[in-house]
């Protein structure tokens, strides 16, 4: 008999281990040359400084990248004074990224009379561009500009306190670099080049989360105090940026009033509840004061694409809204089908259908059928998984490139959360049963000497009832409908604690 057949997989199998022993003793070499260098404060620098080249080749250098518009910004850009330079729809909409708007308005247009915290960055902009061209076209890299600026330190911010859980090089360079891949994506930049508001929310996130983050180590007083700024305006920033936002203005007032805890002292207790109560009462002003992010399609998406869709008997379902079961029809009707079953506005819809529920009412209805809101929470963990909007492109129409291309440059995490990513409420299980094994470790609700080592669990506590807030809230307003556009920051959190977990267990692991 064949020698070779003999064999089986067994060489391979030594192969591989001499090989891991190879890689494993050449890492311990490099530990120890480092031994007493680590620094996580290099590491972020050098992550940011690759970051920025990074996102200069993704917006300032040919071909820029940003993302098209879908008309959902344009109430915002004619608040701050931008109009589309081709009126033309066809053009605007979807299709290709615009660089550049007017400054003036045409006798058509309306001025719009939209207010949140994304006009201070507009308007910033305007400014810049201004001081650099002094004409009445609008670049939107300067807009991109200042995003760029405010990005590179949130990004140092959150990478150094994710390498400051480690003390080996080897770790603290592989967590460096996966927090590059993750955060510097270009599903994440391209947005920097847009209106719309996943710029600021990301932004904010960072900061929040990072400033959170930093508490784990002991420091100065006045360090402290400056972080806790930091977080309640990046906060502020963030709830008033929607309406939608506005509910997280209050989970992030709990995660401030925890942070009591780190310091036994009266002053720093005082400004923890001065911060949390201007965050409380922001998210009051904006829940009462700015209209709702949604309408009666949203109203009517709530039902048939929400209560309906999840329902496994919709007929019955109808019945306890007082609704006629006939309209079991409707079930997973959307009016922004290709060929619509029904329409928006249609006026049929409102008397003995539409008339019969409020959205209090399907929030009442999901609490009384929590496997129904679990159904759609997955639905909306599928949806925010995917980051860049599937129905625009991030290419000028110059650039040559088909309708709605997307850039493949520096896309890895995109690509895999896109592909090859689990997408379920029990990945979502699954993360946060983690989170909790990982830094439940000391963890007290009570007031102890030191608790700095449980801020990360109190982060990602925070950062998981982001997910949900926005995730119940999309799904009770509209169901379905609109989560491509409205689920941004469900993914962003799924990034942060994923990442997180896996800067843990690599630690806990020693496998590098």
């Amino acid at each position: 008999m064949n020698n070779r057949e003999d064999k089986g997989p067994v060489p391979y199998i030594n192969f591989f281990i001499k090989l891991l022993q190879g890689v494993r003793k050449k890492i311990g070499k490099v530990n120890s040359i480092m031994e007493g260098k680590y620094s996580p404060a290099l590491l972020a620098s050098g992550v940011t400084v690759i970051a920025a080249l990074i996102t200069i080749l993704i917006l300032f250098l040919p071909n820029y990248l940003g993302v098209a518009n879908d008309g959902s910004t344009d109430g915002i850009m004619k608040s701050a004074g931008f109009y589309y330079i081709n009126k033309d729809p066809d053009t605007s909409y979807g299709d290709y990224f615009i660089k550049t708007y007017t400054e003036v308005a045409s006798g058509e247009e309306v001025q719009g009379n939209v207010w949140n915290s994304q006009l201070v960055f507009f308007r910033a902009a305007k400014a810049l561009d201004q001081l650099f061209t002094r004409d009445s076209i609008f670049d939107i890299r300067f807009l991109a500009l200042i995003y760029f600026l405010l990005y590179l330190p949130a990004l140092y911010l959150i990478i150094r306190q994710s390498c400051e859980r480690v003390k080996s090089f080897s770790e603290g360079a592989l967590i460096a670099g996966v927090g590059l891949i993750i955060f510097s994506d270009v599903g994440y930049m391209t947005y920097f080049n847009s209106f719309y508001p996943e710029a600021v929310w990301f932004l904010a996130i960072l900061y929040c989360v990072g400033g959170f983050m930093s508490f784990q180590k002991k420091r100065s007083g006045y360090k402290d105090l400056s972080v806790l700024i930091l977080i309640v305006i990046w906060g502020s920033v963030l709830v008033s940026s929607r309406r939608q936002c506005a509910v997280m203005g209050f989970i992030l007032a709990i995660s401030v009033i925890r942070l009591i805890t780190i310091r036994r002292s009266f002053i720093w207790g005082g400004v923890c509840i001065a911060g949390a109560f201007l965050l409380s009462l922001l998210s009051f002003v904006c829940i009462l004061g700015y209209p709702s992010d949604f309408s009666e399609t949203s109203k009517l998406h709530a039902m048939t694409r929400g209560v309906l869709f999840s329902s496994a008997d919709p007929a019955k379902t109808l019945t306890e809204f007082n609704i006629d079961p006939t309209y079991e029809l409707l079930a997973d009707a959307s009016a922004y089908d290709y060929l619509p079953f029904v329409k928006s506005g249609d006026s049929s819809l409102y008397h003995g259908f539409m008339d019969q529920y409020t959205i209090s009412d399907i929030g009442i209805y999901y609490l009384r059928h929590p496997d129904s809101l679990i159904g759609m929470i997955d639905v909306s963990i599928k949806q925010g998984m995917d980051m860049r909007r599937s129905n625009c492109g991030n290419y000028e129409k110059e650039a040559g490139f088909p309708k709605k291309a997307k850039s493949l440059f520096w896309s890895f995490w995109s690509s895999f959360k896109e592909l090859s990513a689990p997408k379920t409420v029990g990945y979502l299980i699954l993360l946060t049963v983690a989170v909790f094994i990982l830094f439940y470790k000391g963890y007290s609700l009570r007031r102890v000497e030191d608790r700095r080592n449980t801020v990360f669990l109190d982060m990602l506590i925070m950062v998981l009832a982001f997910l949900l807030s926005q995730s119940i809230l999309v799904i009770v307003n509209s169901g379905d409908a609109e989560m491509a556009q409205r689920l941004f920051l469900v993914g962003l959190s799924i990034d942060i604690m994923t990442y997180c977990v896996f800067g843990e267990l690599l630690h806990r692991l020693g496998i590098v």
